[in-house]
């Protein structure tokens, strides 16, 4: 896939010895995302990968507004967007085939929808496009890291490609290299959990009809299944292998025609048959994200039953919060401590979602008929009570992270709750309008590293300024929509992270409360915070005074 300037990054020879940033293993969406984002960061990338090139299975399928807003920090989602079916929501039913629940996400505040399908080569050829159009990322496909030594002070990957065999010496090393990893298992890092015993098999076709936005999920006690339409007629559909059947027999075109049958309108040719193949689930968690400084991500870190449809959701939020970490280190403005934080941030979240995912799973894969009649009837009376049919409605179920250790600052006692618990959660993106009345998404004012918001003054002005810039990048900013209703009924300063999750909340001239607790993580934040705001303020930012 060529760049967007045409050319293709190719080394015509492998030098003995190559000294860059940060090594990412593995070409995947995890991996692509990462080396994107550290390259924005200002990061020398080397991304290793031993296949061709990127995968042209259609696997993951799903995806948060969350994934979708670093996807936006990335620059591929005018390209992303069309291929995707935005917005979509989850049907159940029971043994009987009736319709025991309804479920969408509640209204984004990250200025994308909750939850949409998307086409997982599709995703990683964009990825792969802007990598290559980025200076700092180097791609080298058909090249296997085999061994990893990391020596306290850099890291050493020896690898081997088409154009001989190399040592990279880098300051980190950062792992997305699949369920199965050479990496963790080079560094004997143990995964609690363990493996479903049911295997599904997973079919997809293109060339069906439109079908609604709604992921189908038949619980019906005899061959669940599940049936996840997308956009230009692509369609996933998942079938429990039942006992004494084979994965051989039922990958067939035949057994696939047969499967799918009941849920078209007509029938499938092998020609529309994407991929048919059996796997079996497993939920299991890294016991260590972090070995000195080698980093575990995606796969390699956490792997989940698709039910809940957070695998890659998972590790694109492991990307995103390590990426501006380890870029902090390379350059000096953060400590190693900080990346530290990764592990004790990310962790708790992706073992949830396992557990989620394996819950969500047992309802749906229950083939012992008394088991499926409770369910079916504890799940319909649930739906009676409007606080627990509102709950599934809309997802709740399905938590979001919240920090309350790691790269933060603990809201102070006296806070209200609403400002105090945005502290460690994502920010919300809303559409502001600037001074000339244009309308903007506010990561876009932001920019893309630490910056703080100061609220308190008009009912709908914030103060943006981007810390690391110039003390005239203050801008001044109006939101009509009312998300930040709290913060604006005192003079609050909220400091926001790269990945866009809250660091701090504090009453306005309390900031160096805020910058004595992380000055031992980014201990350039302070003085960069302070330069940034003893210049005067401009005549649009007056109104905070």
């Amino acid at each position: 896939m060529e760049s967007r300037s045409g050319e293709r990054k190719v080394v015509q020879s492998m030098d003995p010895v190559i000294d860059t940033d940060v090594v990412v293993i593995g070409a995947g969406p995890i991996g692509l995302a990462a080396a994107n984002l550290l390259a924005d960061y200002g990061v020398r990338v080397l991304l290793v990968e031993k296949n061709l090139s990127t995968s042209d299975e259609p696997r993951a399928i799903s995806v948060t507004d969350e994934t979708l807003r670093v996807m936006q920090q990335i620059g591929i989602m005018d390209r992303l967007g069309p291929e995707m079916l935005m917005n979509t929501g989850a049907r159940y039913f029971g043994r009987k085939g009736q319709l025991l629940a309804e479920v969408r996400p509640a209204n984004s505040q990250l200025g994308h929808p909750g939850k949409s399908q998307f086409d997982q080569p599709v995703m990683e050829s964009l990825l792969l496009d802007a990598a290559r159009g980025r200076d700092s990322v180097e791609v080298l496909f058909e090249t296997e890291a085999f061994s990893v030594k990391d020596h306290g002070t850099h890291v050493e990957t020896t690898v081997l490609g088409p154009n001989g065999k190399a040592t990279v010496r880098s300051a980190w090393l950062i792992a997305c290299d699949g369920g199965r990893s050479p990496i963790r298992t080079q560094l004997g890092i143990a995964m609690e959990g363990s493996t479903q015993v049911e295997k599904w098999i997973v079919i997809d076709v293109i060339n069906t009809n439109a079908r609604e936005k709604f992921a189908e999920f038949y619980c019906n006690g005899v061959r669940p299944s599940v049936v996840v339409p997308g956009v230009k007629g692509r369609c996933r559909f998942e079938f429990m292998l039942l006992p004494g059947e084979t994965a051989e027999q039922m990958t067939t075109p035949s057994s696939v025609a047969a499967l799918v049958a009941p849920y078209l309108s007509q029938p499938v040719r092998p020609e529309d048959i994407r991929r048919a193949s059996v796997y079996v689930a497993h939920q299991r968690v890294a016991l260590q994200y972090q070995h000195g400084r080698i980093l575990l991500a995606g796969d390699a870190a956490h792997m989940m039953p698709p039910f809940a449809g957070q695998g890659l959701n998972a590790g694109i939020r492991d990307a995103a919060n390590l990426a501006w970490k380890v870029a902090s280190s390379v350059h000096g403005a953060g400590t190693d401590e900080l990346v530290s934080t990764y592990q004790t941030e990310r962790r708790p979240h992706a073992a949830d979602m396992v557990k989620l995912s394996h819950r969500i799973g047992q309802i749906v894969m229950s083939t012992d008929r008394k088991v499926t009649f409770l369910r079916d009837l504890i799940i319909t009376a649930a739906g009676a009570v409007p606080s627990v049919q509102s709950w599934i409605a809309s997802m709740k179920f399905l938590k979001r992270p919240r920090f309350t250790e790691g790269c933060i600052v603990p809201p102070a006692t006296g806070l209200p709750t609403a400002v105090a618990d945005i502290v460690g959660s994502a920010l919300p993106q809303p559409t502001v309008r600037s001074s000339d009345g244009s309308a903007v998404p506010l990561d876009e004012v932001m920019g893309r590293g630490w910056c703080s918001l100061g609220f308190g003054g008009a009912s709908s002005a914030i103060e943006v300024t981007p810390l690391g810039g110039a003390a005239s990048s203050r801008v001044v900013v109006h939101d009509d929509t009312g998300i930040f209703k709290e913060l604006v009924r005192d003079r609050y300063t909220v400091l926001v992270r790269p990945d866009r999750y809250v660091a701090a909340v504090v009453q306005a001239g309390r900031e160096d409360e805020v910058f004595t607790t992380l000055d031992g993580l980014v201990p350039s934040l302070r003085p960069i915070w302070q330069s940034n705001h003893q210049a005067p303020l401009t005549a649009s930012a007056s109104n905070r005074k």
